[in-house]
């Protein structure tokens, strides 16, 4: 087995040497969508079945298929092959939509990779149910819809958050991707219950903000967080805020996100890999995933202000990560992005995660929107 994975590695040193030396490919936005759409196809038939597989590492090859991802990818692709006018993208989702209804546990939940119940990947399957139901053709996505709304708000707690069948046991801020899903299910389900639900657990993540705008609760465990999931709360509170217009959802995600730029500014203009409570960087290296996140989201924030600042700023981080998408004639790697720069970082080492190059498709997306 040592001796596979050293010569699955030597196979992949060009790419590997490529990737430590930075300073890649900057071509046609849509030269970039077209290579990430081809990865994320790879990994789909990697895993087999329909699902997309959880990610490529360099000395161990492909995962399994991700049930958490695959939901959340399911609208960023329908998004893409609508603009790419790609039917082997439509395919696709349809594909990962099907597999989706085939392993949705009778309660309603859905499991992660070890087995287990898990509210937020239930939360995230759920965002690819709601867009079929609102956008798709198959008219099944609207039982699954029911059955996992119905199961996430069985599960809540009473302040709103979530500490049962949630990560470690332990509430986390960056489950507002779950409250923000249950709003878009109540209005697309026309469900009351699901509506309140997702509002109560947005206004139990406003508490956990402090002061300075940081949120308590925002990492995996004890360590700081990484930027992935710091984006994770504002996108939840800007979606929230999307569903519903209520400002102080925008207010919150803003006071975090400014505060962030201002930090990104007082550097060389790129955000770090994990953050402190007070915003000093806890690690240096730059986690790829959550940069593409920040993109999208100052994109996000330059249309709904018309603040051309926010539109610089996502190009910059955007650029940035469109360098490191690998160009190479290996189809298990054509397209990807590691999850960390260097490549050997902390946050998904040697590694090219599916969710890094689903939320790269969605900065490049919005970037359009952002156009002056």
């Amino acid at each position: 087995m040592r001796l596979l994975r050293s010569s699955r590695l030597f196979l992949r040193l060009p790419s590997l040497w490529r990737a430590y030396r930075g300073g890649g490919h900057l071509e046609s936005d849509e030269e970039h969508l077209r290579r990430a759409a081809a990865w994320l196809l790879a990994a789909q038939r990697a895993a087999g079945g329909g699902g997309y597989a959880h990610s490529y590492h360099l000395a161990t090859g492909w995962e399994p298929p991700y049930p958490e991802t695959t939901g959340y990818i399911m609208p960023s692709l329908r998004r893409l092959g609508a603009k790419l006018n790609s039917a082997a993208l439509g395919a696709s989702v349809a594909a990962a939509h099907r597999w989706l209804t085939t392993i949705q546990e009778p309660e309603g939940n859905f499991r992660d990779l070890a087995g287990r119940a898990q509210v937020f990947d239930t939360g995230q399957i759920l965002i690819g149910l709601n867009d079929i139901v609102e956008h798709g053709p198959e008219s099944s996505g609207r039982p699954a819809l029911i059955r996992a709304a119905t199961w996430l708000t069985s599960v809540q707690e009473q302040d709103g958050s979530f500490v049962t069948f949630a990560y470690g046991g332990r509430p986390h801020a960056y489950y507002a991707r779950v409250g923000a899903a249950l709003l878009t299910a109540g209005r697309v389900a026309d469900d009351e219950h699901f509506r309140q639900a997702g509002l109560k657990n947005l206004d139990w993540t406003l508490t956990q903000q402090e002061p300075n705008g940081f949120f308590r609760n925002l990492s995996f465990a004890d360590e700081p967080p990484f930027l992935h999931t710091m984006m994770y709360v504002i996108e939840g509170l800007l979606d929230g805020y999307a569903e519903t217009g209520q400002e102080r959802f925008l207010v919150s995600a803003r006071r975090f996100a400014d505060r962030l730029r201002e930090v990104a500014e007082a550097r060389d203009g790129l955000l770090r890999s994990q953050y402190h409570f007070d915003y000093s960087v806890a690690n240096p290296e730059k986690c790829l995933t959550g940069l593409a996140q920040w993109a999208a989201i100052a994109f996000r924030f330059a249309h709904l202000l018309g603040d051309s600042r926010w539109r610089t700023e996502g190009k910059k981080s955007l650029d940035f990560v469109k360098r490191q998408q690998i160009f190479s004639a290996d189809p298990a790697l054509n397209g990807g992005i590691f999850g960390s720069a260097p490549i050997h970082g902390r946050y998904m080492r040697f590694t090219v995660p599916n969710w890094g190059v689903k939320f790269f498709v969605d900065a490049l997306l919005e970037q359009s929107r952002a156009a002056p």
